[in-house]
């Protein structure tokens, strides 16, 4: 490898593998798709000849993530484990990283890498994805148009039949399995879904933009099914995911939900900042395919690391991009928008 290697761990999953391809589109050669089945990575690459080549890397095993990110000009993420280990080695090795995670604690040790990836001046990106990621971009642009907002809420509508990894349905069960945050439940008009009921949820992006805006941040969720939503919802209430998880049937659960059989591919999210007076600026996005929306933020991001544009540090995608010129790049791609942003800047 070189060091013009674009390395894509977990990059057969189902995010990965749509984050190489889109990749491979741009920089064909330089993708390097990388996880610890070599022949699922051989797959990709096959699919793929010319544009992809396969490496086996367990980023469990400090030695071979060192030798894929000493060649890599980035590292993308794209599974949920040893990622603040991952994410140091790629810092000490010269390497920017994205990071695809979605769970509080996780980034919140990966934010501690910030003075060392701007001493060594590589970028480290997180809040990469839909939620957090998209959302964060929305309500950096609803509070630059409202100044004196004094909150945001952000609604995130997945769709039942969508393109979930494993991984992605995992995090959700162990979400709902956690304590109840303490925000109230709340009915927002969704564009093409109407208006449904969304329930508070885990999502780390409203403690990043809390971090980063200064003001209250609160993220729900809601379901393209409104009766599977609500029942959803009164089992946590219930205590029955938090039961299931003490008696370690999260697995079978998981593998219960990727078998749901109805609905659409649909997402939507949507943020709201709320200023003095009631004053609202709002804006979403929809699209369909939650695995690969999320692939193609986080392929942009790459692409802005590759060019060594990017602030050294540890960021947040808010803190990252434009945000008009953001949303109006995922436009092209396809992603609808709504609200403040949709007209293009």
């Amino acid at each position: 490898m070189s060091r013009r290697d674009l390395v894509v761990l977990g990059g057969y999953g189902a995010t990965g593998r749509e984050v190489a391809r889109a990749l491979a589109g741009w920089f064909p050669g330089r993708v390097v798709v990388a996880g610890r089945d070599l022949a699922r990575a051989r797959e990709l690459a096959w699919a793929l000849p010319g544009a992809v080549r396969a490496i086996r890397v367990d980023v469990e095993r400090p030695a071979e993530v060192a030798a894929a990110a000493g060649s890599a000009a980035v590292v993308v993420m794209c599974v949920e484990r040893a990622n603040p280990a991952v994410a140091r080695t790629c810092v000490e090795r010269g390497a920017h990283y994205v990071d695809i995670c979605a769970t509080s604690p996780v980034l919140a040790r990966i934010e501690d890498l910030h003075g060392a990836a701007v001493a060594r001046g590589t970028t480290v990106a997180l809040s990469v994805g839909l939620a957090p990621g998209l959302t964060n971009v929305l309500a950096a642009a609803c509070v630059r148009r409202l100044p004196d907002a004094t909150g945001v809420d952000l609604t995130v509508l997945l769709g039942t039949a969508g393109d979930h990894g494993p991984d992605a349905l995992r995090w959700l069960v162990e979400q709902l399995a956690a304590p109840r945050p303490g925000a109230r439940r709340q009915r927002v008009e969704l564009p093409g879904s109407g208006t449904r009921t969304a329930y508070p949820f885990g999502f780390s992006d409203q403690h990043a933009l809390a971090a980063s805006l200064g003001i209250p941040v609160t993220t729900r969720l809601c379901l393209d099914s409104a009766p599977l939503t609500g029942a959803l919802f009164a089992l946590r209430r219930a205590g029955l995911f938090t039961a299931l998880r003490r008696l370690g049937a999260d697995g079978p659960l998981v593998g219960a939900m990727a078998r749901i059989g109805f609905g659409s591919d649909r997402w939507v999210v949507h943020a709201a900042a709320t200023g003095a007076g009631g004053r609202r600026r709002w804006a979403a996005a929809s699209g369909h395919g939650e695995s690969a929306a999320t692939a193609r933020v986080a392929a942009h991001v790459a692409a802005l690391l590759d060019t060594g544009t990017a602030p050294a540090g540890v960021h947040h995608l808010d803190r990252l991009v434009e945000p008009d010129a953001f949303l109006d790049r995922l436009r092209a791609d396809g992603v609808a928008l709504h609200g403040a942003v949709a007209v293009p800047a």
